[in-house]
């Protein structure tokens, strides 16, 4: 089968230099966890574990910083409950855990200015011999949200998060020398040279594992709340019916995609019009109803080409991959709006008019 032009020119520049051609549209997304959506009034218990007291802390920012069509989703409980309405509907608490810390040291030579004439005019430049210690530490946080009324875990996961850092003394050879005239101080290296955290056998520095525990945070965040996000309605880029396949407006359309998706879109009509039996024709206007938030007929143009696609299976019963992946993004999207309705309360009208005094 010939491939698209598309195609040809993603393997000549590799995966990382393409991006499938599509329109970006801005969404409100559900997350995975519909309980801990709606639990918005909670609170932020202990973590157990290296760093957990510092993670509480960055957890109940989190939490405070939650933001969701221009206002806060969450609102923080205060442990005392002394004002009216301020009791949680559930707590955040969990543990951490260092899943592995590698270091390892090496020499290396570099090159060192020792004496200047002048700024950026340097005299005398020599090697430098310096001992480097390369660290990377793995981490996983393990959060959970507990209803206050059950005592039910209505919410678990595991996050993992990585650091790392490289850092470097001079060890006083110069050019292959020691020099003591030119040696510096040199500072302790090592693991004993470290501010670190014990635990589990592990000997880890702190701000190593603060570091990759703070990478935990967004991906919980996006599991607890919906967001709002730019998200991206694709194009399927190979035609599988051979007349589309010939058409060169199919390989225009795909062209123009990115700066001018009107255009494009207009040509994808047009095309329909002509090959109502395309599947990737079919998808293609869907996708184009997709960016403009006309969901309902996105997913009847989406329906209708995963349908289509079956004619040209292999086993006659199974729909195009690129097809279904669509279809179901879409259907679950949608579903997500449903529930969001649902849990964002209806704003109060505003008086128009002032109160008379």
């Amino acid at each position: 089968m010939k491939k698209t032009l598309f195609a040809t020119t993603c393997a000549l520049m590799g995966a990382a230099a393409c991006t499938t051609p599509g329109i970006n549209y801005e969404a409100r997304l559900m997350p995975e966890s519909v309980a801990a959506a709606e639990t918005r009034t909670v609170q932020v218990d202990r973590f157990r574990g290296p760093a957990g007291g510092w993670y509480a802390r960055q957890f109940e920012t989190m939490i405070a910083n939650t933001v969701f069509d221009g206002a806060s989703w969450f609102t923080l409980a205060d442990f005392s409950y002394g004002v009216p309405g301020d009791v949680p509907a559930g707590t955040y608490t969990g543990h951490v855990d260092i899943d592995s810390y590698d270091w390892n040291e090496y020499h290396h030579t570099t090159s060192k200015c020792i004496e200047w004439d002048g700024l950026f005019d340097c005299e005398t430049r020599v090697d430098v011999e310096e001992l480097c210690i390369e660290e990377r530490v793995s981490v996983s946080a393990h959060p959970r949200l507990v209803d206050a009324d059950t005592g039910e875990v209505v919410f678990s996961g595991a996050y993992g998060g990585d650091a790392s850092r490289e850092t470097c003394y001079e060890t006083g050879v110069y050019d292959g020398v020691y020099d003591k005239k030119l040696k510096r101080k040199r500072r302790r290296h090592g693991l004993n040279g470290f501010h670190s955290i014990g635990f589990a056998g592990l000997d880890a520095p702190a701000e190593l594992i603060r570091e990759a525990l703070f990478e935990t945070l967004r991906p919980i965040r996006n599991d607890i709340a919906p967001r709002n996000a730019t998200v991206r309605a694709t194009f399927i880029t190979e035609a599988l019916d051979p007349v589309v396949r010939a058409d060169p407006r199919f390989e225009q359309a795909l062209d123009i995609s990115s700066k001018d998706p009107f255009t494009s879109c207009a040509m994808w009509t047009g095309m329909a019009e002509e090959y109502p039996e395309s599947p990737a024709v079919i998808h293609n206007v869907g996708a184009c109803s997709e960016a403009t938030s006309d969901f309902q007929a996105a997913q009847g143009h989406y329906a209708k080409a995963a349908e289509l696609s079956l004619a040209y299976s292999a086993d006659g019963v199974t729909a195009g991959a690129d097809f279904l992946k669509a279809l179901r993004k879409l259907s679950d999207q949608r579903v997500g709006l449903e529930i969001i309705d649902e849990l964002v309360e209806p704003r109060l009208p505003v008086e128009m008019e002032k109160p008379s005094s």
